[in-house]
């Protein structure tokens, strides 16, 4: 079995991971790094507590450490746990910086241990379904794709993530998950340009943004409002043969909040009322929605580290990604076109 160390006990941790490592026989969860132990020990009693990292590290040796603290705490911790030659995964965003990125893939490979990145995204529904009518040339060459992640959330909350501070905001929430599906799709884009800016009375950090992607022949729109009530749109995916309309989200962050059995053969299948359109110049049919699995995520993790296996999500995919992020942030900021071309 995979001995893990839990580091951070909140949302994250209790609502993305901790139902997973316990459905999957793979893992144990020896440890817990947490400032509340009463909470860990009602759900984990033969968990130990630590309430530092350097303290669980310094008494446990896991095979692997599970990240899932706030954004800005990733680098140091991340590269604590491969100092202490664990496996790593890291929650999203990875870190806050490229060159932070590239530094841990790099001590990764010096300690011969694996680092991962919980993109669990790329295991959604209608990605999925995305990539399969992109794969199979059921919409010709793309144009154009918009992508979104939209809620109604008018009133700021006091939490980290909407604080002020680095790694806060719903840029680094939802961005690296619309840009991690987008470099999934497309590679990596020539030129990117964004808008990130806080829009809500009494914001302490960014609530919504625009970027779009330039590629040739291609426009990649992706955003997060904060303002979107109702059913909300999720992909619009435009080729030469045809085009394919998606509203509302996958179903499965909402069945992990809603404490949902993962072993029900339903598991992330998407309502059939709620599937995509896919549309040409003559007639539009409902296309159903591929079957979503953040299960399959944990599965190839196990495998990885136990074997070897390739990667749910490396660190090393993700670099592209974090780099997107900061010059988004400088086209943002500069209010300009920001070229990838060297």
């Amino acid at each position: 079995m995979i001995s893990t160390l839990l580091v951070g006990f909140g949302f994250s941790a209790k609502t993305f991971h901790l139902p997973f490592l316990l459905h999957n026989d793979a893992f144990t969860i020896t440890a817990v790094v947490s400032s509340r132990p009463d909470d860990v020990k009602a759900v984990l009693p033969d968990a130990e507590v630590f309430e530092t990292l350097a303290q669980a590290l310094k008494t446990v040796s896991p095979d692997l450490c599970i990240i899932t603290t706030p954004n800005h705490l990733h680098f140091d911790q991340a590269r604590q746990c491969l100092t202490a030659k664990t496996h790593v995964l890291v929650e999203k965003p990875f870190v806050l910086s490229a060159a932070d990125a590239e530094s841990l893939v790099a001590q990764a490979a010096l300690v011969n241990r694996s680092v991962h990145v919980y993109q669990n995204r790329r295991f959604d529904g209608d990605f999925l379904t995305v990539k399969k009518l992109i794969d199979t040339q059921r919409l010709g060459n793309v144009r154009r794709m918009e992508s979104r992640f939209d809620r109604f959330r008018p009133l700021p909350r006091d939490r980290w993530r909407e604080n002020a501070g680095p790694g806060a905001g719903i840029f680094w929430d939802l961005g690296p998950h619309l840009l991690d599906q987008a470099v999934q799709l497309f590679g990596l884009p020539d030129a990117v340009q964004a808008n990130i800016d806080t829009l809500r009375d009494g914001g302490q950090s960014d609530d919504c943004f625009d970027i779009s992607l330039f590629y040739p022949q291609l426009h990649v729109k992706l955003g997060s409002s904060a303002f979107q009530a109702g059913t909300t749109l999720r992909f619009d995916v435009q080729g030469e043969k045809g085009s394919y309309r998606k509203f509302g989200l996958d179903p499965q962050e909402q069945a992990l909040r809603d404490n949902n059995r993962l072993d029900d053969s339903d598991w992330g299948k998407t309502a059939p009322d709620e599937h995509g359109k896919l549309c040409n110049e003559s007639v539009c049919e409902v296309f159903e929605t591929c079957q979503g699995d953040y299960r399959k995520f944990y599965q190839q993790l196990s495998e990885s580290v136990s074997n070897g296996a390739e990667s749910p999500c490396s660190g090393r995919s993700v670099i592209p990604v974090i780099r997107l992020m900061e010059l988004a942030i400088e086209s943002s900021t500069e209010k300009k076109q920001i070229s990838l071309k060297k």
